[in-house]
């Protein structure tokens, strides 16, 4: 089952397709709702950066279901055509969490330098930890998996 295939559930005129596939979608709300809460909170610079990143990832998502959109549109914006792009985005994304482990563990060693309050720090914590067994975790499956 193809993207285009899975949106056509979503959408109510059987001709129309929903714009972007479920999992931008699910960014953009998350984005956009983190975005409303933050400004309700007085908290605007983390509010802006999330409703730009939702807004930005929305349009992305949108464009890149053009005809004319590229490899690199569809990758970034994780609306796959192939499995050529499956497997670039898989490389990607692979990049993206080691760096994620990377910055966990300087922003964890941060806190502890700074040493900051106790509720970030636990929270860097987690973040970390959940990091580093959720790559424990997929290693182990693909690796069975083949």
């Amino acid at each position: 089952m193809s993207m285009d295939e899975a949106h056509e559930d979503m959408t109510s005129s059987p001709g129309r397709k929903w714009p972007m596939s479920p999992v931008n979608t699910l960014l953009v709300g998350v984005c956009v709702v983190g975005a409303v809460v933050c400004f309700v909170l007085g908290q605007t610079i983390a509010g802006t950066a999330l409703l730009l990143g939702g807004i930005g990832g929305g349009l992305g998502a949108i464009f890149a279901r053009r005809g004319t959109s590229g490899d690199l549109e569809r990758v970034n914006s994780l609306e796959y055509a192939d499995e050529r792009d499956r497997a670039a985005a898989v490389k990607g994304l692979a990049a993206v969490g080691v760096m994620a482990l990377i910055l966990s563990a300087g922003q964890l060693i941060m806190h502890v330098i700074v040493d900051t309050d106790p509720l970030s720090r636990w929270a860097s914590i987690g973040v970390f930890l959940a990091l580093t067994v959720c790559w424990f975790l997929a290693n182990w499956y693909y690796v069975r998996k083949g």
